[in-house]
Protein backbone atom coordinates (compact mmCIF):
# COMPACT_ATOMS: atom_id res chain seq x y z
CA UNK A 1 0.00 0.00 0.00
CA UNK A 2 1.34 3.44 -1.17
CA UNK A 3 2.11 5.60 1.93
CA UNK A 4 3.33 9.20 0.05
CA UNK A 5 2.95 10.57 -3.21
CA UNK A 6 5.65 10.75 -6.18
CA UNK A 7 4.78 14.20 -7.42
CA UNK A 8 6.63 15.88 -4.23
CA UNK A 9 6.72 19.23 -6.23
CA UNK A 10 3.06 19.43 -7.01
CA UNK A 11 2.37 18.26 -3.23
CA UNK A 12 4.30 21.39 -2.04
CA UNK A 13 2.32 23.47 -4.40
CA UNK A 14 -1.05 22.41 -3.29
CA UNK A 15 0.26 22.77 0.51
CA UNK A 16 1.53 26.17 -0.11
CA UNK A 17 -1.85 27.45 -1.42
CA UNK A 18 -4.32 25.04 0.95
CA UNK A 19 -6.74 27.47 3.03
CA UNK A 20 -7.61 24.62 5.81
CA UNK A 21 -6.02 22.86 8.54
CA UNK A 22 -3.13 20.79 6.43
CA UNK A 23 -4.52 17.91 8.96
CA UNK A 24 -7.68 18.59 8.94
CA UNK A 25 -10.64 16.49 7.20
CA UNK A 26 -10.11 17.43 3.46
CA UNK A 27 -6.30 17.46 4.06
CA UNK A 28 -3.38 15.22 3.64
CA UNK A 29 -4.18 12.08 5.48
CA UNK A 30 -7.45 12.54 2.83
CA UNK A 31 -5.56 12.88 -0.13
CA UNK A 32 -3.69 10.10 0.56
CA UNK A 33 -6.60 7.90 1.43
CA UNK A 34 -7.85 8.76 -1.81
CA UNK A 35 -4.86 7.41 -3.56
CA UNK A 36 -4.30 4.29 -1.92
CA UNK A 37 -8.47 3.85 -2.57
CA UNK A 38 -7.41 4.96 -6.32
CA UNK A 39 -4.40 2.78 -6.31
CA UNK A 40 -7.06 -0.28 -4.62
CA UNK A 41 -10.01 0.27 -7.49
CA UNK A 42 -7.35 0.30 -10.58
CA UNK A 43 -5.60 -3.13 -9.66
CA UNK A 44 -9.05 -4.49 -9.31
CA UNK A 45 -10.05 -3.46 -12.86
CA UNK A 46 -6.70 -3.34 -14.54
CA UNK A 47 -5.94 0.16 -15.55
CA UNK A 48 -3.48 2.86 -14.64
CA UNK A 49 -3.60 6.24 -14.83
CA UNK A 50 -1.39 9.46 -13.38
CA UNK A 51 -4.85 10.94 -13.18
CA UNK A 52 -5.47 8.94 -10.10
CA UNK A 53 -2.48 11.03 -8.10
CA UNK A 54 -2.92 14.15 -9.44
CA UNK A 55 -6.96 14.11 -8.53
CA UNK A 56 -6.17 12.26 -4.94
CA UNK A 57 -4.01 15.87 -4.60
CA UNK A 58 -6.23 18.45 -6.12
CA UNK A 59 -9.98 17.45 -6.24
CA UNK A 60 -10.39 19.14 -2.82
CA UNK A 61 -7.54 21.41 -2.76
CA UNK A 62 -9.53 24.27 -2.99
CA UNK A 63 -11.99 24.18 -0.59
CA UNK A 64 -12.62 26.86 1.68
CA UNK A 65 -14.45 25.56 4.66
CA UNK A 66 -14.81 21.73 5.69
CA UNK A 67 -18.42 21.48 5.46
CA UNK A 68 -20.46 23.09 3.05
CA UNK A 69 -17.90 24.61 0.32
CA UNK A 70 -20.07 23.37 -2.96
CA UNK A 71 -18.25 24.64 -5.01
CA UNK A 72 -14.58 23.73 -4.21
CA UNK A 73 -14.68 21.50 -7.37
CA UNK A 74 -14.83 23.70 -9.76
CA UNK A 75 -12.19 25.71 -8.23
CA UNK A 76 -10.16 22.56 -8.74
CA UNK A 77 -10.84 22.07 -11.58
CA UNK A 78 -9.91 25.91 -12.77
CA UNK A 79 -6.59 25.07 -10.66
CA UNK A 80 -5.91 22.09 -12.90
CA UNK A 81 -6.04 24.12 -15.85
CA UNK A 82 -3.90 26.84 -14.22
CA UNK A 83 -1.40 24.35 -13.47
CA UNK A 84 -1.20 22.27 -16.73
CA UNK A 85 -0.98 25.97 -18.78
CA UNK A 86 1.89 26.82 -15.97
CA UNK A 87 3.44 22.99 -17.09
CA UNK A 88 3.42 22.36 -13.52
CA UNK A 89 1.12 19.21 -14.77
CA UNK A 90 2.03 18.01 -18.32
CA UNK A 91 -0.78 14.99 -19.06
CA UNK A 92 -2.54 14.17 -22.44
CA UNK A 93 -5.15 16.06 -23.47
CA UNK A 94 -7.82 12.88 -22.88
CA UNK A 95 -6.53 12.73 -18.85
CA UNK A 96 -6.65 16.28 -18.90
CA UNK A 97 -10.65 15.95 -19.27
CA UNK A 98 -10.94 13.24 -17.27
CA UNK A 99 -8.99 14.95 -14.33
CA UNK A 100 -11.33 18.04 -14.96
CA UNK A 101 -14.57 16.30 -14.82
CA UNK A 102 -13.68 14.48 -11.55
CA UNK A 103 -12.52 17.45 -9.93
CA UNK A 104 -15.48 19.33 -10.93
CA UNK A 105 -17.84 16.71 -10.39
CA UNK A 106 -16.53 14.53 -7.35
CA UNK A 107 -19.24 15.86 -5.09
CA UNK A 108 -22.64 15.84 -7.36
CA UNK A 109 -21.91 14.20 -10.95
CA UNK A 110 -23.03 15.10 -13.98
CA UNK A 111 -24.03 11.62 -14.87
CA UNK A 112 -25.41 13.04 -18.67
CA UNK A 113 -21.20 13.59 -19.29
CA UNK A 114 -20.15 10.96 -21.65
CA UNK A 115 -16.65 10.90 -19.45
CA UNK A 116 -18.49 10.19 -16.89
CA UNK A 117 -18.30 6.62 -18.24
CA UNK A 118 -14.89 6.58 -18.23
CA UNK A 119 -13.39 4.11 -15.60
CA UNK A 120 -10.68 6.53 -14.66
CA UNK A 121 -13.01 8.83 -13.65
CA UNK A 122 -15.14 6.72 -12.19
CA UNK A 123 -12.28 5.38 -9.89
CA UNK A 124 -11.29 9.18 -8.84
CA UNK A 125 -14.70 9.84 -7.71
CA UNK A 126 -15.16 5.97 -5.76
CA UNK A 127 -12.02 6.61 -3.91
CA UNK A 128 -12.94 9.84 -2.78
CA UNK A 129 -16.73 8.33 -1.73
CA UNK A 130 -14.78 5.49 0.17
CA UNK A 131 -13.21 7.60 2.44
CA UNK A 132 -16.81 9.37 3.14
CA UNK A 133 -17.13 7.76 6.67
CA UNK A 134 -13.99 10.01 8.12
CA UNK A 135 -16.65 12.97 7.98
CA UNK A 136 -19.66 10.54 9.71
CA UNK A 137 -21.46 10.05 6.61
CA UNK A 138 -22.31 6.31 5.84
CA UNK A 139 -21.54 5.27 2.77
CA UNK A 140 -24.36 4.65 0.37
CA UNK A 141 -24.01 2.35 -2.62
CA UNK A 142 -26.69 4.26 -5.04
CA UNK A 143 -23.26 7.08 -5.03
CA UNK A 144 -20.53 4.59 -6.13
CA UNK A 145 -20.11 4.11 -9.52
CA UNK A 146 -17.90 0.65 -9.90
CA UNK A 147 -19.20 -2.79 -8.70
CA UNK A 148 -15.82 -3.15 -6.92
CA UNK A 149 -16.47 -0.04 -4.86
CA UNK A 150 -19.89 -0.88 -3.72
CA UNK A 151 -18.30 -4.16 -2.44
CA UNK A 152 -16.23 -2.94 -0.39
CA UNK A 153 -18.31 -0.61 2.16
Amino acid sequence: MVNEFLNNELLNIVIKQFKLDIDGEHGINHWLKVYQNCLMLAEHYEVSSEVFELFSLLHDSKREDEYTDINHGKRAALFVNDLIKEEKIIISKLDKKRLIFACSNHTKINKNAKIYQDIIVQICIDADRLDIGRVGIEPDKKYFQTQFAKNCI
